[in-house]
Protein backbone atom coordinates (compact mmCIF):
# COMPACT_ATOMS: atom_id res chain seq x y z
CA UNK A 1 0.00 0.00 0.00
CA UNK A 2 1.42 3.29 -1.09
CA UNK A 3 0.36 6.58 0.60
CA UNK A 4 -2.20 8.55 -0.45
CA UNK A 5 -2.25 12.64 0.42
CA UNK A 6 -5.42 13.66 -1.23
CA UNK A 7 -8.70 12.77 -0.64
CA UNK A 8 -11.89 13.82 -1.70
CA UNK A 9 -13.89 12.60 -5.24
CA UNK A 10 -11.55 14.83 -7.19
CA UNK A 11 -8.05 13.37 -5.77
CA UNK A 12 -9.64 9.96 -6.03
CA UNK A 13 -10.53 10.11 -9.83
CA UNK A 14 -6.53 11.63 -10.73
CA UNK A 15 -5.36 8.35 -8.81
CA UNK A 16 -7.67 6.24 -10.65
CA UNK A 17 -6.43 7.77 -14.14
CA UNK A 18 -3.31 6.98 -13.23
CA UNK A 19 -3.72 3.54 -12.63
CA UNK A 20 -4.02 3.38 -8.91
CA UNK A 21 -7.19 2.88 -6.49
CA UNK A 22 -7.70 4.59 -3.02
CA UNK A 23 -7.83 2.31 -0.45
CA UNK A 24 -8.57 2.77 3.38
CA UNK A 25 -7.02 0.29 6.41
CA UNK A 26 -8.94 0.47 9.36
CA UNK A 27 -9.70 -2.02 12.34
CA UNK A 28 -9.45 -2.66 15.92
CA UNK A 29 -6.77 -1.64 18.31
CA UNK A 30 -6.52 1.12 15.86
CA UNK A 31 -6.20 4.92 16.59
CA UNK A 32 -7.20 6.16 12.97
CA UNK A 33 -7.52 4.20 9.79
CA UNK A 34 -4.70 4.41 7.43
CA UNK A 35 -4.96 6.06 3.65
CA UNK A 36 -3.49 4.37 0.38
CA UNK A 37 -3.76 3.42 -2.74
CA UNK A 38 -3.02 0.79 -4.38
CA UNK A 39 -2.91 -0.32 -8.24
CA UNK A 40 -5.87 -1.41 -9.53
CA UNK A 41 -4.26 -4.25 -11.71
CA UNK A 42 -3.14 -5.85 -8.19
CA UNK A 43 -6.48 -5.19 -6.69
CA UNK A 44 -8.14 -6.67 -10.21
CA UNK A 45 -5.71 -9.77 -9.75
CA UNK A 46 -7.04 -10.28 -6.52
CA UNK A 47 -10.62 -9.65 -7.51
CA UNK A 48 -10.58 -12.20 -9.93
CA UNK A 49 -10.28 -14.99 -7.92
CA UNK A 50 -13.96 -14.65 -6.58
CA UNK A 51 -12.83 -15.63 -3.13
CA UNK A 52 -11.20 -11.82 -2.19
CA UNK A 53 -14.23 -12.03 0.53
CA UNK A 54 -12.09 -14.71 3.19
CA UNK A 55 -8.26 -14.38 1.63
CA UNK A 56 -6.21 -13.39 4.22
CA UNK A 57 -3.70 -11.09 2.62
CA UNK A 58 -0.83 -9.69 4.14
CA UNK A 59 -0.74 -5.98 3.56
CA UNK A 60 2.28 -3.28 3.97
CA UNK A 61 1.23 0.23 5.51
CA UNK A 62 2.99 3.14 4.36
CA UNK A 63 5.06 3.35 7.25
CA UNK A 64 6.46 0.28 6.70
CA UNK A 65 4.47 -2.02 9.08
CA UNK A 66 3.31 -5.03 7.99
CA UNK A 67 -0.87 -6.29 8.99
CA UNK A 68 -2.56 -8.98 8.47
CA UNK A 69 -5.77 -8.06 6.79
CA UNK A 70 -8.93 -9.12 4.91
CA UNK A 71 -10.53 -7.24 1.97
CA UNK A 72 -14.29 -6.02 3.65
CA UNK A 73 -15.71 -4.14 1.24
CA UNK A 74 -15.15 -3.01 -2.51
CA UNK A 75 -16.70 -0.17 -4.18
CA UNK A 76 -17.01 -1.27 -8.42
CA UNK A 77 -18.03 0.86 -11.37
CA UNK A 78 -21.26 -0.75 -12.45
CA UNK A 79 -20.36 -0.14 -16.11
CA UNK A 80 -17.02 -1.64 -16.00
CA UNK A 81 -16.62 -3.44 -12.82
CA UNK A 82 -13.52 -1.49 -12.59
CA UNK A 83 -12.47 -1.03 -8.93
CA UNK A 84 -13.13 2.29 -7.37
CA UNK A 85 -12.41 1.63 -3.59
CA UNK A 86 -11.08 -1.03 -1.33
CA UNK A 87 -11.54 -1.16 2.70
CA UNK A 88 -9.27 -3.36 4.04
CA UNK A 89 -10.05 -4.29 7.74
CA UNK A 90 -7.50 -5.38 10.06
CA UNK A 91 -6.81 -8.94 12.09
CA UNK A 92 -6.04 -9.84 15.14
CA UNK A 93 -4.44 -13.19 16.09
CA UNK A 94 -6.81 -14.55 18.57
CA UNK A 95 -9.50 -12.39 18.09
CA UNK A 96 -12.70 -13.96 15.96
CA UNK A 97 -13.89 -12.19 12.61
CA UNK A 98 -17.23 -12.43 11.34
CA UNK A 99 -16.95 -13.71 7.01
CA UNK A 100 -18.84 -14.29 4.54
CA UNK A 101 -17.42 -17.62 3.05
CA UNK A 102 -18.30 -18.48 -0.72
CA UNK A 103 -20.00 -21.78 -1.57
CA UNK A 104 -18.56 -23.89 -3.79
CA UNK A 105 -21.13 -26.55 -5.53
CA UNK A 106 -20.24 -29.99 -6.38
CA UNK A 107 -21.97 -32.73 -8.45
CA UNK A 108 -24.65 -30.09 -10.09
CA UNK A 109 -24.56 -32.45 -13.35
CA UNK A 110 -24.78 -35.51 -11.34
CA UNK A 111 -28.61 -34.31 -9.47
CA UNK A 112 -31.08 -36.18 -10.65
CA UNK A 113 -33.32 -33.53 -10.00
CA UNK A 114 -31.60 -31.41 -12.72
CA UNK A 115 -31.53 -34.36 -15.30
CA UNK A 116 -35.18 -34.59 -15.03
CA UNK A 117 -35.45 -30.90 -16.16
CA UNK A 118 -35.28 -29.16 -12.53
CA UNK A 119 -33.47 -26.23 -12.22
CA UNK A 120 -31.02 -25.74 -9.42
CA UNK A 121 -31.07 -22.49 -7.43
CA UNK A 122 -28.00 -22.30 -4.97
CA UNK A 123 -26.51 -19.65 -2.56
CA UNK A 124 -23.63 -17.56 -3.46
CA UNK A 125 -22.04 -17.18 0.26
CA UNK A 126 -22.61 -18.01 3.73
CA UNK A 127 -21.86 -15.90 7.09
CA UNK A 128 -20.01 -17.50 9.67
CA UNK A 129 -17.20 -16.71 12.59
CA UNK A 130 -13.62 -17.71 12.99
CA UNK A 131 -10.49 -17.07 13.95
CA UNK A 132 -8.55 -15.49 11.25
CA UNK A 133 -6.39 -18.54 10.79
CA UNK A 134 -9.05 -20.37 10.60
CA UNK A 135 -10.33 -18.52 7.75
CA UNK A 136 -11.67 -21.68 4.52
CA UNK A 137 -11.19 -20.27 1.35
CA UNK A 138 -14.67 -22.08 0.45
CA UNK A 139 -17.45 -23.94 1.76
CA UNK A 140 -18.01 -26.75 -0.42
CA UNK A 141 -22.03 -28.94 -0.72
CA UNK A 142 -22.61 -31.87 -3.00
CA UNK A 143 -25.65 -31.52 -4.73
CA UNK A 144 -24.90 -34.79 -7.00
CA UNK A 145 -28.31 -36.72 -4.84
CA UNK A 146 -30.91 -34.12 -4.84
CA UNK A 147 -34.18 -34.39 -6.81
CA UNK A 148 -37.02 -31.99 -7.57
CA UNK A 149 -37.95 -30.42 -4.04
CA UNK A 150 -34.68 -31.62 -2.29
CA UNK A 151 -32.82 -29.05 -0.69
CA UNK A 152 -29.73 -28.94 1.37
CA UNK A 153 -29.68 -25.97 4.35
CA UNK A 154 -26.94 -23.90 5.92
CA UNK A 155 -27.39 -26.37 9.21
CA UNK A 156 -26.17 -29.48 6.95
CA UNK A 157 -22.78 -27.52 5.49
CA UNK A 158 -19.70 -29.45 7.02
CA UNK A 159 -17.70 -26.90 8.71
CA UNK A 160 -13.94 -26.86 9.09
CA UNK A 161 -12.98 -26.95 12.93
CA UNK A 162 -13.28 -23.38 14.58
CA UNK A 163 -15.22 -22.21 12.39
CA UNK A 164 -19.16 -21.43 13.49
CA UNK A 165 -22.41 -20.53 11.43
CA UNK A 166 -23.55 -17.21 11.90
CA UNK A 167 -26.42 -17.50 9.01
CA UNK A 168 -29.99 -18.79 9.48
CA UNK A 169 -29.58 -23.08 10.25
CA UNK A 170 -32.83 -23.05 8.16
CA UNK A 171 -31.91 -21.48 5.36
CA UNK A 172 -31.36 -22.83 1.57
CA UNK A 173 -27.96 -23.69 0.34
CA UNK A 174 -29.45 -25.71 -2.63
CA UNK A 175 -33.10 -26.58 -3.68
CA UNK A 176 -33.63 -28.29 -6.94
CA UNK A 177 -37.20 -26.64 -7.91
CA UNK A 178 -39.67 -27.59 -10.88
CA UNK A 179 -39.50 -25.63 -14.08
CA UNK A 180 -41.44 -23.86 -15.78
CA UNK A 181 -42.03 -26.89 -18.31
CA UNK A 182 -41.55 -29.63 -16.06
CA UNK A 183 -44.66 -27.86 -14.27
CA UNK A 184 -46.87 -27.72 -17.13
CA UNK A 185 -46.47 -31.41 -18.44
CA UNK A 186 -47.24 -32.10 -14.71
CA UNK A 187 -50.28 -29.95 -14.95
CA UNK A 188 -51.22 -31.41 -18.27
CA UNK A 189 -50.90 -35.27 -17.06
CA UNK A 190 -53.22 -34.51 -13.29
CA UNK A 191 -50.05 -34.38 -11.35
CA UNK A 192 -49.84 -31.83 -8.51
CA UNK A 193 -46.42 -29.72 -8.47
CA UNK A 194 -44.54 -29.72 -5.71
CA UNK A 195 -44.72 -26.03 -3.44
CA UNK A 196 -40.89 -25.66 -3.26
CA UNK A 197 -40.47 -22.23 -1.19
CA UNK A 198 -36.83 -20.23 -2.02
CA UNK A 199 -35.02 -18.38 0.57
CA UNK A 200 -32.98 -16.02 -0.67
CA UNK A 201 -30.94 -14.11 1.51
CA UNK A 202 -28.48 -10.92 0.81
CA UNK A 203 -25.39 -9.79 2.03
CA UNK A 204 -25.86 -9.39 5.72
CA UNK A 205 -25.10 -5.78 6.72
CA UNK A 206 -21.71 -5.04 6.98
CA UNK A 207 -21.11 -4.61 11.24
CA UNK A 208 -19.42 -2.23 13.57
CA UNK A 209 -16.43 -3.35 13.49
CA UNK A 210 -12.92 -2.11 15.51
CA UNK A 211 -12.04 0.42 17.49
CA UNK A 212 -10.55 2.47 14.52
CA UNK A 213 -11.91 5.52 12.78
CA UNK A 214 -13.44 4.79 9.40
CA UNK A 215 -13.14 8.02 7.11
CA UNK A 216 -12.52 9.01 3.70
Amino acid sequence: MEPREETGKGANGRLRRKGYTPCIFYGPQMEKSVQGKLKTRDVERILATGRWESMRLNVTLPDGTEEMCIIREVQVNPLTDCPLHVDFLRLIKGRKITVNIPIEVLGRESAPGVKDGGVLETLREVEVETLPMNIPDVLTVDVSALQIGDAIHVRDLALPEGVELKADPDEIVAVVVMSRGVGESAAAEGEEPADVEVVAKGKAAREAEGDGEKSE
